[in-house]
């Protein structure tokens, strides 16, 4: 029998579409991406993340990064092809950076 495979951290870029209507609907998806976003950070499988904004000024999200615990890169893209941000066309996935990650500690 073999042992299940560990969860190790990744760092995820991902920018969201660029088209006319992709700020609508990641706007229209935030509510259930944000209730998903918690119900991942309670099974511990995301650490971190946060929206990619264009400038601080306009505060205009243009795409995602995050810290996330998962199996595999492949485990990664699962999840995010499972997110409300991907299934609403607001994600743009074959933009997506997947990094192995290893938080400092100081």
């Amino acid at each position: 029998m073999s042992a299940e495979p560990s969860y190790t951290s990744f760092l995820v870029v991902i920018d969201d579409h660029t088209d006319a209507d992709a700020l609508s609907r990641r706007l229209a998806a935030r509510p259930a991406h944000l209730a998903e976003a918690t119900r991942r950070r309670q099974a511990n499988m995301l650490v971190s993340g946060g929206a990619i904004l264009d400038s601080h000024e306009s505060g205009k999200m243009v795409g995602s990064a995050l810290v996330v615990n998962a199996k595999s890169p492949d485990h990664v893209l699962e999840l995010l092809k499972s997110d409300p941000y991907s299934r609403q066309n607001a994600w743009n996935l074959d933009s997506v950076k997947i990094y192995p990650y290893r938080e400092a500690n100081f």
